[in-house]
């Protein structure tokens, strides 16, 4: 069944992919000043650049972020209120308005599961950045409500710029810019808390004066990271990366030293980050201390979470000035850095030069966005299952499994009376057989039970201990990119109905990094 399921999908695959592996381009975004700042493209496996391209949808950039497999591109403005949206289509860009706030917008986030886009905004007026709260809008261009917002935040208080949503959706995290506390955000539309402030943190950075200048979240959402600049004692630049072990609301720490000590930073005044997909290292762009002569870089910093004192760090991107905007690929193996004037491409693993792509007109350089950086793969629960002499049977993933390409993944089916389940798997959660899902299974003999999944391929699971897992060697090759596959167990269960079988909620998986 397995080779049936793999024969599938090779044939599902229809759609020629924009994003070329190796070749990914980069969107680079400015804040300069006027109305029109430029913006640009660079390949990342050449580094050939497409620009300098003005236009007012790309005015004050301070975020973007790419989806559909490089295909639509999503910017957040300050100035100009909105959400912009570019079409790419492998050579150049359509700009238009995805949304419009009634205030500055910082950031974006995309829920690509569940075709969600989030950002932050404020009322009209509101340069001071209080009273800024996080908007979810609708991503999904079949829908009746794309581009409009779906709810919104009340909880956020405090001077608000700098958040991160979560690979995979269901955490947001918002420090305050001032850096008294971080704010862990619910952001899983299933969940009861949807929209609220689950969770918060002081921050405590050791330095006289603090400001939050970046943050993330690990795919996995155990980690939350915050990087900080501050004034230490003497009137020094200081700063550093306090990473918070979700699960236990407890800072690491990464000195032997008595007392709370977060990773320090070794060049001055850092600005941005980003992390690694598999949350193995960050980079952190440093803007330097020109009044002591120490030049900006680009650090990155390897992360020991078993014994943080280990933790390490090294230097790349050296510069006259300031760097900024470092993002890593999507399979974490070179990074981009702006300087003033130019896009900067290393291994990510040695920091050896790769490319060094002049942006002519360019100075103050606030954004830098990897095509591909969607979607990461992910596996949601959905819909519901009907309750069986154990309770409902439930499907999701296995503790720390995705379906990443050249991985295995491995699902867990629970509640297993008889220890046995039919998993079946397809390609649609719409459509099966000519009838739009769900479908009542009442009249089948299994009432309260409903069929999710249209029933491409089935597998015989046995199991132990009222549990059976399933696990798939998912094809490494970069065609299988961005697929979408749906999942749903049928549990054997005499007792439970007239058919003796009960059913779980339904599982949906896409493949990617």
């Amino acid at each position: 069944m397995l080779l049936i399921f793999r024969s599938v999908l090779a044939v599902a695959l229809v759609t020629p992919l924009v994003a070329q592996a190796g070749n990914e381009v980069v969107f680079v975004g400015t804040s300069m000043g006027g109305t029109a700042d430029p913006h640009y493209f660079v390949w990342s496996g050449t580094g050939a650049v497409s620009g300098p391209h003005l236009s007012s949808y790309t005015d004050n950039v301070n975020d973007a972020a790419w989806s559909d497999q490089g295909r639509n591109l999503f910017v957040s403005q300050t100035l100009m209120h909105r959400i912009s949206h570019a079409t790419w289509n492998g050579t150049s860009a359509s700009w238009s308005t995805f949304w419009q706030g009634r205030g500055p917008c910082f950031g974006v986030g995309l829920d690509v599961p569940r075709k969600l886009l989030w950002t932050m905004s404020g009322p009209p007026g509101s340069g001071s950045h209080i009273n800024y709260q996080l908007y979810c809008i609708d991503n999904d261009p079949a829908s009746a409500t794309y581009g409009t917002t779906l709810g919104q935040t009340t909880t956020l208080g405090g001077y608000r710029e700098r958040w991160e949503l979560s690979p995979v959706g269901n955490l947001a995290i918002v420090p305050d810019a001032l850096l008294g506390i971080i704010q862990l955000i619910d952001t899983d539309p299933a969940s009861p808390t949807f929209l609220q402030s689950i969770a918060w943190k002081a921050v405590q950075p050791g330095v006289t004066f603090a400001i939050g200048t970046d943050c993330a979240i690990s795919i996995d959402e155990q980690y939350a990271y915050v990087v900080f600049s501050g004034v230490a004692s003497g009137q020094t630049l200081g700063g550093g990366m306090a990473v918070l072990h979700i699960p236990t609301m407890s800072w690491l720490d990464f000195d032997p030293a008595p007392g709370q000590q977060h990773f320090p930073m070794p060049l001055p005044t850092p600005n941005r980050m980003d992390l690694a997909i598999d949350r193995s290292f960050a980079v952190v762009g440093c803007g330097g201390a020109s009044a002591t002569g120490i030049p900006g870089g680009v650090v990155r910093i390897d992360f020991d979470y078993v014994n943080p004192t280990l933790s390490s760090s090294m230097q790349y991107v050296p510069a006259a000035g300031m760097a900024n905007a470092p993002s890593v690929s999507p399979i974490s193996d070179r990074v981009v850095s702006s300087l003033p004037g130019w896009a900067v491409i290393v291994d990510a693993n040695t920091g050896a030069l790769l490319h060094n792509a002049s942006l002519p007109g360019s100075a103050n350089i606030y954004t830098t966005a990897w095509q591909d950086s969607s979607p990461t793969a992910t596996y949601l629960g959905f819909g519901s299952g009907c309750p069986g002499t154990l309770g409902t049977p439930t499907l999701l993933a296995a503790a720390g499994s995705r379906p990443a390409l050249g991985s295995t993944f491995t699902a867990r089916i629970g509640n297993l009376p008889n220890n046995v389940a039919l998993l079946t798997m397809g390609f649609s959660d719409q459509w099966s057989g000519g009838q739009p899902l769900p479908i009542d299974l009442g009249p089948y003999g299994m009432p309260g039970c409903w069929q999710l999944v249209d029933p491409m391929a089935t597998v015989f699971l046995a199991g132990g201990g009222n549990v059976a897992t399933w696990s798939w060697n998912v094809p490494a090759s970069q065609s299988f990119f961005g697929t979408r596959f749906y999942q749903q167990a049928f549990v054997l269960d005499g007792p439970a109905n007239g058919l003796g079988l009960t059913v779980s909620n339904g599982g949906a998986g896409m493949l990617g990094f």
